[in-house]
């Protein structure tokens, strides 16, 4: 894969999230238009690790071509005799062969970008920096690697408490909450563009902490000896910044200073609102009254947010990973399961019509702009495939590696799912892990961007299904048994 610096693309979209988004006039009664947070609305998530996706070229070793792993034609079927697991008694296993070998390809991922110095995951191949978005991947990622038996107990530990020493001396700037990016190797406050943020001028991402907050707890509940380690170091962090006027709350940089704004939309607003429940943080109107109306599309209807780039200044992206995230993790509510079903339908409906594999996300390229929204609708249109700015890239729509796996472990008896699974299931590098996907335009190849995101989840998915469809959190409510297809 021809890796390239994208510096110059980073520096355009801060830029842009920085000056280009105006203030809103408030002739409307909504809530979300008039309330006391100022009216920028910063699409979800704008900052996990779609400004970097590579690493410069000094630390990157040759271009090579990925080399796809062959894979045992054995077909996918769902566990016959799942086991639900006890923290303190027997781990739940992988009982198929393809299973076992996509969890091995996905560890290699973290054999490669773990750090030993400070417990911190690359949040791409080789690259040293990371969001906190991207650590919550990588808590839940190693998570799922001990309980299916790839991570010995004691290397577990080790990773746990080089982490846990970390986050204790964890370089805070006064806003009293985490950077929005560290350095992996030397836990530097870095900015977007990967330069040195010495004073933590970057702001912090409430969605990248919610995930990350999710990730602790489960780290403290499914293994209570770090429970009172990890409550002391998040009892440091000023996390009543998190939440404002009911609405989810980050800050970005603006004139010399932080602006904080309303962060997230439909999807990612809601998947983050209730990781933050976990911690007995409340963003009401998030989790009550996101405003949404109702499109039609391919003649499925689907909920989509008010909230887009015209009248916003940030696009309402809608696409798979929060609702992937959500249901892995927590668990669908009754509330979000219609609109999960038709999410999955209308990718089936657009194969059936158009003849192309469709597995829509938020993912990485292996080249400009170098990560993509790829959405079922997305700023008044369908089928959008567009970056941070909303600048349009349908040459570069693509199936997605970490959607296929997750959709197949939450709904394993639905055609289209493993039809999916199928054709993602050999996406990897023999040496790297998996790659992020394969472009809908056959010309184009496989997506071969590696990140943490893709292999983490993928993880996480083959837990959930060892976990008999049990999603990750300790007395979470199954839905393996609710709404099968």
């Amino acid at each position: 894969m021809a890796i390239s610096v994208i510096k110059s693309m980073i520096l355009q979209s801060v830029l842009y999230t920085t000056t280009n988004q105006q203030l809103l006039l408030c002739p409307s009664l909504a809530t979300w238009q008039c309330s006391h947070t100022p009216s920028i609305l910063i699409a979800a998530p704008d900052n996990f690790n779609l400004d970097i996706q590579t690493p410069s070229p000094q630390i990157v070793p040759k271009s090579t071509v990925p080399t796809v792993i062959p894979l045992p034609p054995k077909p996918i079927t769902t566990l016959e005799k799942p086991v639900t697991p006890s923290p303190t008694t027997s781990l739940p296993r992988l009982t198929q062969e393809t299973d076992q070998i996509a969890a091995a390809r996905a560890w290699k991922y973290f054999e490669r970008n773990w750090n030993p110095q400070t417990g911190l995951v690359n949040s791409a191949d080789n690259l040293p920096w990371t969001t906190w978005w991207d650590q919550g991947s990588a808590l839940l990622g190693i998570h799922a690697a001990y309980q299916l038996g790839l991570l010995p107990k004691d290397r577990f530990q080790q990773r746990m408490n080089t982490l846990l020493q970390t986050l204790e001396k964890l370089p805070l700037p006064a806003t009293g909450l985490p950077n929005k990016a560290y350095s992996t190797r030397t836990v530097e406050m870095r900015q977007l563009n990967d330069t040195p943020d010495p004073k933590g001028i970057s702001g912090w991402s409430v969605l990248d902490m919610a995930r990350f907050l999710l990730g602790l707890h489960v780290m403290r509940s499914h293994y209570p000896e770090y429970s009172d380690r990890i409550n002391r170091i998040v009892t440091h962090w000023n996390l009543s910044k998190l939440v404002k006027d009911g609405w989810l709350n980050g800050a970005i940089p603006k004139a010399g200073g932080l602006l904080e704004v309303q962060e997230g939309r439909l999807g990612y607003e809601q998947y983050a609102a209730h990781s933050l429940k976990l911690w007995n943080i409340r963003a009401t109107n998030a989790l009550s009254n996101p405003p949404v109306k109702m499109v039609e599309v391919d003649g499925i209807t689907l909920q989509i947010d008010q909230r887009n780039l015209k009248n916003s200044g940030a696009t309402n992206y809608l696409t798979n990973d929060p609702y992937l995230l959500w249901g892995l993790e927590m668990g669908w509510n009754d509330t979000v399961k219609p609109q999960v079903e038709n999410i999955l339908k209308v990718q089936q409906q657009r194969f059936k019509r158009t003849g192309i594999l469709t597995a829509i996300n938020e993912d990485s390229l292996d080249r400009p702009p170098y990560f993509l929204y790829y959405s079922v609708y997305a700023n008044g249109k369908a089928w959008q495939a567009v970056n941070v700015t909303g600048k349009a890239y349908p040459q570069f729509r693509f199936v997605s590696t970490k959607a296929a796996f997750s959709w197949f472990a939450l709904m394993p008896d639905h055609l289209y799912t493993k039809r999916l699974r199928d054709f993602a299931q050999n996406l990897a590098d023999k040496n790297r892990g998996y790659l992020s996907g394969r472009y809908e335009n056959s010309k184009l190849g496989v997506n071969a961007s590696v990140d943490v995101n893709t292999n983490a989840i993928i993880l996480e998915s083959l837990l959930y299904q060892a976990r008999g469809r049990h999603p990750l959190l300790l007395n979470a409510r199954s839905q393996g048994e609710q709404g099968r297809q």
